[in-house]
């Protein structure tokens, strides 16, 4: 081979990096555009919404089921990855990487953006805490009468749920003193009907 094949040959697998590059960089900043632009209306709040005109064909698919991340978590931690997975692309670019650093720096960039959004939305959903325990769930209960119940008279009852000593007014179909023990037998809106408790 001659000396000027020899360097035709090594201008080759540069002219091909060119290209390469170019298809990296172009997919580093749509990543970095749409995902940042569409986290952003996300966060505007929920009266925006973005439809896109794509028909995708009906398809008869079981989808996994992710107990873990719901649809409200997983939106974002989508977004994430994206934009910061475009992001990542682009430092690596500045730095003057190879093709190979780059797509690992999108990667990592992607992979810690989401892990942080599921982190966030986590701690959030803990702070939340459980619903409040309805009417209904207190039958079976037990409770003590703080005002006396007559046959026709209304009395209230006290018991401890969702963390604090709760009143409702009770009614029964026999005369129950204060100081018993009860336990819930129905909810009749905002009351109980209680049976009391033999003693111990």
């Amino acid at each position: 081979m001659s000396a000027a094949e020899a360097v035709a040959a090594s201008h080759i697998p540069r002219k091909l990096a060119i290209p390469m590059t170019q298809t990296l960089e172009l997919i580093f900043i749509s990543s970095a555009v749409l995902g940042s632009a569409f986290l952003l209306m996300s966060s505007l709040g929920p009266g925006m919404h973005v439809h896109l005109p794509v028909h995708l064909p009906h398809m008869q698919l079981r989808a996994p089921h992710l107990r873990t991340v719901d649809n409200a978590t997983l939106w974002p931690m989508i977004l994430a990855f994206l934009a910061m997975f475009g992001i990542g692309g682009l430092f690596g670019i500045a730095l003057g990487a190879e093709a190979a650093v780059q797509t690992l720096l999108a990667l990592a960039a992607g992979s810690a953006a989401s892990a942080l959004v599921f982190g966030i939305f986590g701690a959030l959903h803990r702070a939340q805490g459980r619903e409040p325990t309805a009417l209904r769930d207190l039958v079976g209960r037990t409770a003590r009468v703080v005002v006396s119940i007559g046959r026709n008279v209304r009395g209230t009852v006290q018991l401890t749920y969702d963390g604090a000593i709760q009143t409702l007014p009770a009614t029964s179909d026999r005369r129950i003193t204060r100081g018993q023990e009860v336990v819930i037998v129905a909810v009749h809106g905002m009351a109980v009907r209680v049976r009391s408790l033999p003693p111990p």
